[in-house]
């Protein structure tokens, strides 16, 4: 059986079957200033992100139904995560993450942020036009949890890589005499 990547996935293996979600994930927030708990909370984005990986381990239906306050889902309505900050004359204005259409409109349209590439994970800057005093940076990316803190260990992407050998080693094994 064939392992699908950004699908669902189920590998049927010699005890049971495996089924899980490859949804892409996303940190998700906004404030209005550089002091705010979207910029400053990393540790209250990493507890989210260690509580959701302990919960796909073991799951407890009691706690697994706390919402998350910084970690979105964003199956089916996004291929990237994203950063952007707005900032005029030094004093930032916005500052969001959040799971991002292919569409990839920004709080300024300008076509200097269509190069963007998401699986290189840069930041480009932009001056509104008409404007020297507005600016507006972008980051994208196409990877769990890629516009936050990163945690060591535990990532999801290390999972699917393992279950998708696992399953082509099955597939293998089942196919020699």
């Amino acid at each position: 059986m064939m392992c699908l990547i950004r699908s669902w996935i189920i590998c049927v293996f010699c005890f049971g079957l495996i089924l899980y979600s490859d949804a892409l994930w996303c940190y998700q927030c906004g404030d209005s200033s550089i002091e705010g708990p979207c910029v400053t909370d990393t540790a209250g984005m990493e507890a989210e992100y260690i509580r959701r990986n302990a919960s796909l381990k073991e799951p407890k239906p009691d706690k697994d139904k706390v919402p998350y306050k910084y970690l979105k889902d964003c199956l089916n309505t996004s291929e990237i995560c994203i950063i952007e900050r707005i900032e005029e004359q030094g004093q930032t204005h916005a500052y969001l993450r959040d799971c991002h259409y292919t569409g990839r409109s920004y709080s300024i349209q300008d076509p200097r942020f269509n190069d963007l590439d998401p699986s290189l994970n840069h930041t480009t800057c932009i001056y509104e036009r008409g404007s020297s005093k507005r600016l507006v940076c972008v980051t994208i990316c196409d990877t769990d949890f890629c516009n936050g803190p990163q945690i060591d260990g535990g990532s999801i992407l290390q999972i699917q890589i393992w279950l998708n050998v696992l399953c082509v080693a099955v597939v293998i094994l089942r196919q020699i005499p």
